[in-house]
């Protein structure tokens, strides 16, 4: 880890320890227990580290020992005031800045000035020296933007749709299909919004075909909240997305699906959770078996497809033969473009 970002580290662990313990620790004990945690350290680093967070404003405090100095216990006050009402303990307030990276994905979209307008305000509340440190301290741990939003989503017709689902209306949209251009008027009884993968996303019932579906909201216009209460049983989003890789399911069943990775891609895939259902094994040379039970969907086609060679479908057959002859189409295309 770079040195900047292994300091940050460094020192978010220190606050955890300290934040866990009231009677609070030597410079050796801390040492001790943030080397366990992973982290390379010293005693002098461990110093440099305190007087570091002392200096941005932490709630640090040192009770010397007289007969030996390096007996003197630091400890950490349990919590950080905002305001009167608004209190965060140490590490909560650290996390928060660290987390602010995070929200890269959001910056083209209705709220991110709101987010922003949050952070402003712990800012103003903690004072200059404080909120410059914790700051710079988060801008070293850079974190990748993601997918960005695209396209624009008009402010009020977002609030159209989030006010449907927080008060169980009917919601009436014109909705553009992926398939097609064309726009068609759906009635809409809305469960939940969900943002995934630079987008956002309602899940609802579509009243006329009777069947949950996904929503693109980029893909919706003229939202409007009908005097039509919704009435349908709640969906947990744990659920209705257990079954699936991805954001849009079919009506297939999930299924047993196993892959294999060469001792190339391996390491990469496991270090990584792709869904709640993934087993993986280890296999000869580094190479791994990954299993997985979801629908197969165009979705799922695609992520196998990503990784090229490096990937093999084993099982089910049904697969073997959609991303074959994706890969067949893919081929042919470049051929024709080489001739």
């Amino acid at each position: 880890m770079p040195g900047r970002n292994a300091q940050v580290a460094r020192a978010f662990a220190i606050l955890q320890v300290l934040d866990a313990s009231p009677q609070g620790f030597t410079v050796k004990e801390l040492m001790d227990r943030v080397t366990s945690r992973g982290h390379e350290a010293k005693q002098r680093t461990i110093y440099r580290d305190l007087e570091l967070l002392c200096q941005a404003g932490f709630p640090l405090s040192c009770e010397p020992n007289a007969t030996d100095s390096n007996a003197s216990r630091w400890k950490l006050d349990s919590w950080t005031r905002v305001t009167e009402h608004f209190i965060l303990t140490a590490p909560e307030l650290f996390a928060l800045y660290l987390a602010r990276g995070t929200l890269t994905p959001l910056r083209d979209t209705p709220f991110f000035s709101d987010l922003e307008a949050v952070f402003c305000k712990i800012e103003n509340c903690l004072g200059t020296k404080s909120s410059a440190y914790l700051n710079e301290l988060a801008s070293e741990l850079q974190f990748e933007p993601g997918p960005r939003w695209g396209l624009g989503i008009d402010p009020i017709q977002l609030e159209t749709v989030r006010a449907c689902c927080a008060e169980r209306q009917v919601l009436k949209v014109f909705y553009s299909s992926a398939h097609n251009d064309q726009k068609r008027v759906r009635r809409l009884g809305p469960h939940f919004l969900y943002f995934a993968r630079g987008s956002l996303y309602l899940v609802a019932e579509d009243l006329d075909e009777k069947a949950i579906k996904v929503y693109a909201v980029p893909r919706m216009a003229q939202a409007e909240m009908l005097e039509e209460q919704y009435s349908g049983d709640p969906v947990n989003p744990e659920d209705y997305f257990c079954g699936v890789f991805g954001v849009f399911r079919n009506n297939e069943p999930p299924i047993e699906i196993k892959i294999h990775f060469s001792p190339k891609i391996a390491p990469f895939v496991k270090e990584r959770r792709w869904h709640s259902s993934q087993r993986i094994v280890s296999k000869g040379a580094g190479s791994i078996l990954f299993s997985v039970e979801v629908a197969i969907t165009p979705e799922l086609v695609q992520w196998v497809l990503g990784f090229g060679a490096e990937a093999k479908v084993i099982s089910p057959e049904q697969l073997v033969k959609k991303v074959s002859d994706a890969a067949e189409k893919t081929f042919r295309q470049y051929q024709k473009s080489a001739a």
